[in-house]
């Protein structure tokens, strides 16, 4: 998925059940919008609001890496390019559609906007406008036609956020594999941990500026939130290749039948890690409806965000790992090619569906917003991202910041 802008794309190295992971984890994202959009749709999208965006930052940083970048110049351009620019251009364009500006009477069924703790008097369609472009450049938050693209201006910061502290680590406790391995090992544990402490103090800065409600430009704040998932997501990386590669760490051996029975118990107990830590999560997780990573309105308890988060994402994982074990039947091979092209095409279900739910609330609502008739509104922001898929990866592909394919490839499921 090139929002996560990775460098393991990369056939030889890819993990094959994590585009699995993140298509799951947007049509979560979906699922969520729809049900706040429309008051008679219900299907528990509240209770997992702990860890939507966290597993997205989470899986991020996993995948980061600068192998391919010499220096920072050009890491900065690669990511300037693959998600910076998308961003912008998209938010214009979902601006330019948004129907509030053709017909301002509607205004009142908008979304209303906050920026940077203004809630802007907005009287006029030049008003709106203005507060529009300020919420795209000032507050980092996307036009109200494409809201959810903030995770993209937001993944853009916290990579070149993370890029910076590591690099810094790295140039603090020098590493001298080379030269002398066990030194050099021991400067990439320090490294690390220096890390982690950047991490958690970054976490705290956060949290601190959301009790104190300061609101920064860009974002900042939920940068600083945020940019603690992306370095655990960084730190776990390995012992979760391991895990995904051969059950915990499992080698291959001789015994045949000795791998087999080793790898069967650390699917079981990778199971069992998964079922544990969903019943975790139900235990801990306090639904808030004003929970909100994005406004980094993160719940009453700085414990109990980061447990329902880190249980939600463990639990996920763990399932996502089983299932690539699962038997290669056409049912399950189709549900995961689904989850995979939502993953491939997310920069587009991301600002498609949700501009499709702001037309159907803004103008549709009281014909939709029914018992049994609002389920409606999934079938068509079904249909309409589905619609939209190949006319932006076939003629608008340039906004995407990704190259042209075919109608066939851009919705393609299969291998």
């Amino acid at each position: 998925m090139m929002i996560a802008g990775t460098s393991m794309s990369d056939k030889a190295t890819r993990i094959e059940w994590i585009d699995e992971f993140k298509g799951f984890v947007l049509l979560l994202v979906c699922f969520y919008h729809i049900e706040q959009g429309f008051s008679n749709v219900s299907m528990g999208m509240l209770h997992l609001s702990a860890l939507r965006m966290s597993a997205f930052f989470f899986i991020s940083g996993m995948l980061f890496s600068t192998r391919r970048f010499s220096d920072f110049k050009s890491y900065f351009i690669h990511k300037t390019r693959a998600l910076l620019i998308p961003y912008i251009l998209l938010s214009l364009l979902f601006l330019a559609l948004d129907p509030v500006l053709y017909h301002f009477e509607w205004f009142l069924r908008a979304p209303r906007m906050t920026i940077m703790n203004i809630k802007p008097e907005i009287t006029g369609v030049w008003d709106y406008l203005y507060w529009n472009l300020a919420k795209i450049f000032i507050a980092g938050k996307s036009s109200i036609g494409s809201g959810p693209l903030w995770f993209v201006f937001t993944l853009y910061s916290v990579s070149l956020m993370f890029y910076g502290v590591q690099k810094i680590a790295k140039f603090l406790f020098k590493q001298r594999e080379k030269e002398i391995p066990a030194q050099g090992r021991e400067d990439t544990l320090k490294a690390k941990i220096a890390i982690a402490g950047a991490a958690i103090t970054s976490l705290i800065a956060g949290w601190l500026l959301y009790k104190n409600h300061i609101r920064l430009p860009l974002g900042i704040e939920r940068d600083l939130t945020v940019l603690f998932f992306f370095t655990c997501g960084w730190i776990c990386r390995e012992p979760i290749k391991n895990l995904s590669r051969d059950c915990f760490g499992f080698r291959s051996s001789n015994d045949i039948q000795y791998t087999a029975l080793r790898r069967c118990s650390g699917t079981l107990l990778t199971a069992g890690i998964a079922l544990i830590s969903f019943v975790l999560y139900a235990f801990v997780e306090n639904p808030d409806p004003n929970f909100s990573i994005m406004n980094n309105v993160l719940g009453k308890s700085l414990g109990i965000f980061l447990a329902s988060s880190f249980f939600g994402i463990a639990g996920l994982i763990a399932t996502f790992i089983v299932a690539d074990k699962l038997p290669n039947i056409a049912p399950i091979r189709i549900a995961k090619g689904v989850l995979r092209n939502i993953s491939r095409n997310a920069l587009v279900i991301l600002a498609v569906h949700w501009w499709i739910l702001l037309v159907l609330r803004i103008v549709f609502k009281s014909e939709l917003d029914k018992p049994g008739t609002a389920y409606l509104s999934a079938l068509i922001v079904t249909a309409g991202v589905i619609a939209a898929i190949p006319i932006f990866r076939c003629k608008l592909y340039k906004l995407l910041g990704k190259e042209k394919v075919s109608i066939r490839e851009s919705l393609r499921i299969r291998d």
